[in-house]
């Protein structure tokens, strides 16, 4: 008589998807090594016949542990103490390690780990509390779901800080420099304030509610401590402030020279027009 436990059908594209994101999933689990290698192998974890066990772990050092997390996906017959001790090797190597868990064992782990989930229904209440997210459905799959939502959130605040400071940045190199031209107040307070409800806030706010973008899960993961305007957010929101700003001040100047009485309103129009 054979008895299998197979894995849910979604968990192996939820792995792939992981490690298409830059997430690399580890198998730590109390069973038998060549259990836990047959299933990190059919779930693609890992592709070769690497598995430590808690023993063979105790024996290692913190130097050696921290070479050897790089290379093995998958550890067997562990302990409580040794998910500490690979949790700890892991941040200490760079990395945000998070814990799934469900046991009154696997508390101190969910603890220690930078985002420890638990499970809802198998899961303990020592396990629960002692984690940051409880998944109500024991599903793994809904991780993968969460890190979407995530990186889909943080695209689109991204977005919405960079069309809001780039609107204001024009606005404000429009008003500060006119007057060197020999213009007088480019922008009247009731146009300033037109902009900064109509053009400004639904559009912004529209951008919030973006869906995902195509390529959200095959991009590398941010670094924790990566500024908002790292990559080339500060350089956009600098050129297109400028550019939008300049070409406002081109217009405006010509018509104000010119004698046009809507030079103002050319002005405006433009810069409404820009963002």
């Amino acid at each position: 008589m054979t008895m299998s436990d197979p894995v849910r059908t979604e968990v192996k594209k939820a792995v792939e998807t992981c490690q298409q994101a830059g997430i690399r999933p580890i198998m730590i689990t109390g069973d038998h090594p060549l259990t836990a290698l047959a299933i990190a192998k059919q779930l693609k974890i890992t592709q070769d016949d690497k598995c430590l066990t808690g023993q063979e772990l105790a024996r290692k050092s913190m130097k050696e542990l921290r070479k050897i997390v790089k290379q093995v996906s998958v550890y067997a017959r562990v302990s409580p103490e040794h998910k500490m001790n690979l949790i700890d090797v892991l941040q200490k190597n760079g990395q945000i390690v998070a814990m799934t868990g469900d046991g009154v064992n696997d508390a101190p782990a969910l603890k220690s780990a930078d985002i420890g989930v638990a499970m809802g229904i198998t899961g303990t209440d020592v396990a629960k509390d002692s984690s940051d997210m409880v998944l109500l459905n024991d599903n793994f799959a809904t991780i993968v779901s969460a890190v979407k939502e995530g990186r889909t959130i943080y695209d689109n605040i991204k977005k919405f800080i960079k069309y809001i400071l780039v609107g204001n940045f024009a606005e404000i190199a429009v008003m500060l420099f006119a007057p060197f031209l020999g213009m007088p107040l480019p922008l009247l307070p009731i146009q300033i304030l037109w902009i900064n409800l109509v053009t400004d806030g639904a559009p912004a706010i529209a951008m919030g509610y973006e869906k995902a973008e195509d390529d959200i899960m095959l991009r590398k993961p941010v670094e924790p401590k990566e500024n908002i305007f790292a990559g080339d957010t500060g350089r956009q929101i600098i050129f297109i402030g400028i550019s939008t700003s300049l070409i406002c001040l081109a217009l405006g100047f010509y018509f104000f020279r010119t004698g046009a009485e809507a030079w103002q309103t050319i002005i405006f129009n433009t810069l409404t027009f820009c963002q």
